[in-house]
C-alpha cells in the first residue's frame, strides 16, 4: 500500500523532461564561438582511456534504478536526494547560459578500431564539449550515491556498489575526455554545499509531505 501511495508524486518527475529541455536550447543558443575554454595544463596531461566509456555510460541506468529504489521505497530520502539533484541541474543550466564554456581536450584524430573507441565516438557524436561546467555526470551520481546511503532501506552492499560506482564515474568522465578539472571541482564543491543545505541543515523539497 505504501508503494501505492507513493506514486501521488509521479509529478516530480517532471523536472526531467523541463531539464533537458533546458540543456538542448541552451546547447544550440550559444554560439560556439563565444565559448569560454576552461581546460588546463593537468586536463591535457591525463591520459585518454577509452576503456573508462563503460563506467561513464552506467550514469545512465545509476539514474534509472536510484530514483526507482528511493521513490518507490523511501520518500525522505527521495525528497532530499531529489533536491540535491533538482537543484544543482538548475544551476547548471543557468552557469551554462550565461557563462557559456567548454573544452578542448578530446583527441584530434578519434581511431575508432575497438568497441570502446566507437562507443566514445557515439559519445562525442552525440554531446558536444560544452557546456561542461559544473559537470552533472560527477553531481549527479555523488549526490545520487549519498541518497542512497542515508536511506535505512537499501542494503549495505548497494550502498558500497553506489559509491564505487560514483567514483568510477568521476573518474571515467576525465579519462574520456568528456570533462575537466575545473567542472569537477565545481561538481564537487557544489554538491559538498547542497549536502550540508539538505543533510546537514534539514531543507528540502516537500519536508514534512505525508508519506
Amino acid at each position: 500500500m505504501k508503494t501505492k501511495r507513493n506514486w501521488r508524486y509521479w509529478w516530480t518527475l517532471l523536472y526531467w523532461p523541463i531539464y533537458l529541455a533546458g540543456f538542448a536550447i541552451v546547447e544550440r543558443l550559444v554560439p560556439l564561438s563565444k565559448t569560454h575554454i576552461i581546460s588546463t595544463s593537468i586536463d591535457y596531461a591525463i591520459p585518454f582511456i577509452p576503456q573508462f566509456i563503460i563506467f561513464y555510460i552506467l550514469w545512465f541506468p545509476f539514474i534509472f534504478l536510484t530514483f526507482w529504489i528511493l521513490f518507490l521505497h523511501d520518500k525522505r530520502e527521495y525528497f532530499k536526494m531529489m533536491t540535491v539533484l533538482y537543484v544543482g541541474m538548475t544551476i547548471f543550466i543557468v552557469v551554462s547560459a550565461i557563462y557559456p564554456n567548454g573544452l578542448d581536450i578530446r583527441p584530434q584524430h578519434l581511431e575508432v578500431n575497438s568497441f570502446s573507441t566507437w562507443v566514445v565516438s557515439l559519445i562525442y557524436n552525440t554531446d558536444t564539449p560544452t557546456n561542461v561546467i559544473p559537470s552533472i555526470h560527477i553531481y549527479n551520481s555523488i549526490g545520487m550515491a549519498i541518497g542512497l546511503c542515508k536511506s535505512k532501506y537499501v542494503k549495505p552492499y548497494i550502498k558500497h556498489g553506489s559509491v564505487i560506482l560514483a567514483f568510477l564515474i568521476t573518474i571515467a568522465t576525465l579519462f574520456v575526455k568528456q570533462h575537466g578539472i575545473v567542472d569537477a571541482i565545481a561538481a564537487i564543491i557544489l554538491v559538498v554545499v547542497m549536502y550540508f543545505i539538505v543533510y546537514k541543515k534539514d531543507c528540502y523539497f516537500l519536508r514534512g509531505a505525508n508519506i
